[in-house]
């Protein structure tokens, strides 16, 4: 008897209490567990499990994360009375003013140091520092760069536009004696000493 030939014999009697006996004597607890160790039960076993575990880690963060994200933040970061809150504002405007105050009496000391000392006084917000003495020192930096800058060029200029004079008698003469010589070239002029 083949396989086939037995497997048509038992499906005549499925439905008789024999039969499911016998079949549920093949499938027990020992059984299956022993197969759900083995590679291929895994492998069976592995992606209901991940979808069950899946559905519960949703589950519990719909219902206890916010709660406890809640929880967490409001002991980091405590909920501030209002007046320590108002306390910290009107702190920060006062930091605010002595700031703006500070910088307009460096701006005043700079505009009237760069005025004595000749230098461009449009250029000395650049210079404003975070206290007087960072001030003197950022106007000396560019007063030197200024001073040195400015000589260069009135050395330049002079060297490319050095004044040569004619070469002639040492007596000056004056326009009018100068456009008479030069209509009467013939005539020498005597010039008065």
């Amino acid at each position: 008897m083949t396989f086939e030939e037995l497997m048509k014999e038992l499906k005549q009697f499925e439905n008789t209490d024999e039969y499911k006996n016998f079949i549920s004597g093949l499938i027990n607890d020992d059984r299956v567990t022993a197969y759900l160790d083995t590679d291929s039960g895994k492998k069976l076993m592995q992606p209901k499990l991940d979808s069950y575990f899946s559905k519960g880690l949703e589950t519990w963060k719909s219902n206890n994360l916010d709660k406890l994200v809640n929880e967490k933040v409001k002991e980091l970061y405590p909920e501030a009375d209002p007046k320590d809150t108002e306390l910290a504002a009107v702190k920060a405007e006062l930091e605010k003013m002595k700031s703006e105050s500070l910088r307009k009496d460096l701006t005043n000391k700079a505009l009237k140091i760069a005025n004595d000392k000749g230098l461009p006084a449009d250029l000395v917000d650049f210079f404003i520092g975070a206290d007087e003495k960072a001030t003197n020192a950022n106007i000396a930096k560019f007063e030197k760069a200024f001073t040195d800058s400015v000589g260069s060029a009135v050395e330049k200029k002079l060297k490319d536009s050095s004044y040569v004079p004619p070469e002639s008698d040492d007596t000056p003469i004056d326009g009018v004696t100068a456009a008479f010589q030069k209509l009467n070239p013939s005539i020498q002029i005597q010039t008065a000493e």
